[in-house]
C-alpha cells in the first residue's frame, strides 16, 4: 500500500510538472514578441499569391530610426529587388499603403508607407469605435477602416527555425453602423504594437501573409 502510494504522488508530480510545462510554452508561443526581434539585418518573409503564382516577398530591415528602410527581393517568376525609403512624417501621419513594387530604390511620400503603419493610423485603429481613414493602395480611395474582430486572431509563424504563435489585429473597411464590409476579400493584419506596427497579412487583389522571421 505504501508503495502504491508513493508511485501515485510521485506519478501526480510528474504529471502537474508536464501539464506545468506544457501550459508555459503554450503562453510563450503566444506571446511571440516581434518587436524585440526587427532590427537593423531581420528577415521578414511572406508568402505571396497573385495572379495564380506563388511566391515569396523577403523584407530585409536595414534601419528603424528616424524612419524606416529595407530592402526587398521578389522570388521566382516574380523576380525583382529594390529598396523602400520611408520618410519621418509618413511613419507619424502616413495613410496610403504602397503595395505594388518596381525594381530599384523608391523613396515614398510623406503619406506613404509599405508593411508598416503610421503611429496616427494605429492609434486610430485602436481607439475603439474611431476606426481610420486608410488607402489601400496608392490610387485607391480612403475608406473607413477599423478592427473587427471580437477577439485577437493567432499567425503562425516560424521564428529562427521554431514554430511559434503571434496575435494579430484583423482591419477591414466598415460601413456607416460600423459593420465590415466585405472583410474576405480586403482586409489586413497588424502587430499590436504602437513601436513596431507591422502588417502581417493582407487581402487586397493578392494575398501576402507573413510565414517566417530570420534574425541570425
Amino acid at each position: 500500500m505504501i508503495i502504491t502510494l508513493e508511485y501515485k504522488v510521485t506519478h501526480m508530480k510528474k504529471l502537474l510538472s508536464l501539464l506545468g510545462f506544457l501550459f508555459f510554452t503554450a503562453v510563450t508561443f503566444a506571446q511571440a514578441n516581434i518587436q524585440a526581434l526587427i532590427k537593423p539585418g531581420t528577415k521578414l518573409i511572406y508568402a505571396v499569391e497573385a495572379n495564380e503564382q506563388r511566391y515569396d516577398f523577403i523584407v530585409t530591415v536595414k534601419k528603424l530610426t528616424p524612419a524606416v528602410e529595407f530592402d526587398w527581393e521578389m522570388t521566382e517568376s516574380a523576380a525583382g529587388k529594390g529598396s523602400i525609403i520611408h520618410t519621418p512624417e509618413a511613419m507619424l501621419t502616413g495613410n496610403t499603403m504602397y503595395n505594388y513594387f518596381s525594381p530599384g530604390i523608391k523613396k515614398l511620400d510623406d503619406q506613404t508607407l509599405s508593411v508598416w503603419l503610421s503611429k496616427a493610423t494605429f492609434a486610430a485603429l485602436k481607439k475603439e469605435g474611431k476606426g481610420a481613414m486608410i488607402k489601400m493602395n496608392t490610387d485607391g480611395q480612403l475608406k473607413k477602416m477599423g478592427i473587427y474582430a471580437e477577439e485577437e486572431s493567432e499567425l503562425h509563424v516560424i521564428i529562427d527555425g521554431e514554430k511559434e504563435i503571434i496575435e494579430e489585429e484583423l482591419v477591414a473597411e466598415l460601413n456607416d453602423e460600423g459593420a465590415p464590409v466585405a472583410k474576405e476579400e480586403t482586409f489586413f493584419s497588424f502587430f499590436d504594437s504602437a513601436k513596431m506596427p507591422v502588417i502581417l497579412r493582407m487581402r487586397n487583389g493578392f494575398y501576402i501573409v507573413l510565414k517566417e522571421i530570420k534574425t541570425k
